[in-house]
């Protein structure tokens, strides 16, 4: 056989993202940045030339078939074990080998050649490197989080002894690691004894399009919160994220009838920690400033971070923290602890303010400073966004452009 050259023509990747949909509800138990990190680099590259097809699996409401994200990208839903959206991630391990052998017929079926895969978690990185290996291609990784890492915080629930192995063997058999910042980088090649040069920085970046400023105050009416501050918190509901930590703060602040918490995040999986933490707010003397939300949709997100007079970020470990992103580029100020890489993000009481050492009595000291303040105006909102401009995706996926160049140079095609 032989193979010419086609240089005009950009290589067809394989994302590989198993437990977790790109189109998932935000904010439930197994969705978040990654999902906005996939669907939105995929785009992105699509727009590039690149054609990218996502594999996850088949999953409530989403009932398998082709659905296109954008020119050349495309959400490909396959079966592979259970069909709840939200399940226990270690309880996909076994039904991988059903996943990649899905993957492979749909590539035979539809006559598709991959020059690359692009494998997001441990899970998805066993499958990509199965399927690297089958197809003759560079294999490409980016974790997310990361299993040593959690576990030596003793944060929530210890992660398993497989997912351990599982990463230590992806980090070792994969061509590429990507990380989103320089300390993820020291944490894969300290822990996981990764060779430094396998491991490229790239950071996440934020859609600068929809998270914008929105001044019409509709949020704030509906909410009724009259001149009260909003301190506002967006995620999953896990110890890991530090929602208990945030309440522990503003029980300091209890004798202050100024504010009011509004709390995003959370599905039906999360009503057993929703439970404890309104448990704990209502011992606290703080039950009736705290509000549910529940799961808001990306596209109604910027009203919320343009409502609040601040967004509370008391993680104990962040690959990255998108949602510092996504508030910064409505202007709204973020406290939040050194996770990720917001300590470079975030300048010191200009747009927020970093909790070096993360307690109760810390975090509620930095929120005092906040909301002490007048309303933000106008002139200091643009300020904050102009702060995150640079993170835009299509930097980002210029970026891994480049990652993904020196892993597959040209396509190839046989003739």
């Amino acid at each position: 056989m032989i193979y010419q050259v086609a240089s005009c023509q950009k290589p067809r990747i394989a994302f590989i993202s198993l437990h977790s949909c790109p189109l998932g509800n935000l904010g439930a138990k197994d969705t978040g940045g990654m999902s906005v990190y996939i669907r939105e680099v995929a785009v992105q590259l699509a727009g590039m030339g690149y054609h990218v097809d996502i594999f996850t699996r088949k999953h409530e409401p989403h009932g398998g078939g082709i659905i296109p994200l954008a020119g050349g990208a495309r959400l490909i839903h396959l079966d592979a074990g259970e069909q709840c959206e939200t399940t226990e991630k270690i309880s996909l391990y076994p039904h991988i080998d059903t996943f990649i052998q899905e993957i492979q017929k749909f590539a035979r079926r539809q006559k598709e050649q991959y020059g690359l895969v692009f494998s997001h978690y441990w899970l998805s990185g066993v499958a990509g490197g199965q399927l690297a290996r089958d197809w003759g291609v560079g294999h490409m990784v980016m974790f997310h989080t990361l299993a040593a890492v959690k576990n030596n915080l003793r944060v929530g629930n210890p992660e398993p002894q497989l997912r351990l192995k599982g990463e230590k063997a992806v980090v070792h058999s994969c061509q590429k690691i990507i990380t989103a910042t320089q300390r993820e980088r020291q944490s894969i090649s300290l822990l996981y004894d990764a060779p430094p040069e396998k491991i490229s920085v790239v950071t996440c970046g934020v859609n600068m399009s929809l998270f914008k400023p929105r001044l019409d105050g509709q949020l704030r009416k509906e909410l009724a919160v009259d001149d009260r501050r909003i301190i506002l918190y967006v995620g999953r509901i896990e110890p890991l994220k530090g929602p208990h930590l945030l309440l522990e703060a503003l029980a300091l602040l209890k004798h202050r009838q100024d504010w009011c918490c509004l709390i995003v995040g959370g599905d039906q999986s999360s009503n057993e920690e929703i439970g404890h933490l309104k448990e704990q707010a209502i011992r606290s003397g703080i039950g009736e400033r705290l509000v549910f939300a529940g799961l808001v949709s990306q596209e109604k997100l910027p009203a919320y971070y343009s409502a609040a007079d601040l967004l509370a970020v008391p993680s104990f470990y962040e690959s990255f923290g998108l949602v510092a992103l996504e508030a910064l580029a409505c202007g709204c100020p973020v406290v939040a602890s050194d996770v990720g890489d917001l300590k470079n993000i975030i300048t010191p009481g200009m747009s927020g303010d970093i909790v070096e050492k993360l307690t109760g009595a810390d975090l509620a000291a930095k929120i005092v400073n906040w909301i002490n303040r007048p309303a933000r105006t106008v002139e200091e909102t643009g300020a904050i966004r102009k702060t995150v401009e640079r993170f835009g995706w299509d930097n980002v996926a210029g970026e891994l452009a480049k990652e993904i160049d020196s892993l597959c140079p040209q396509a190839a095609r046989a003739v």
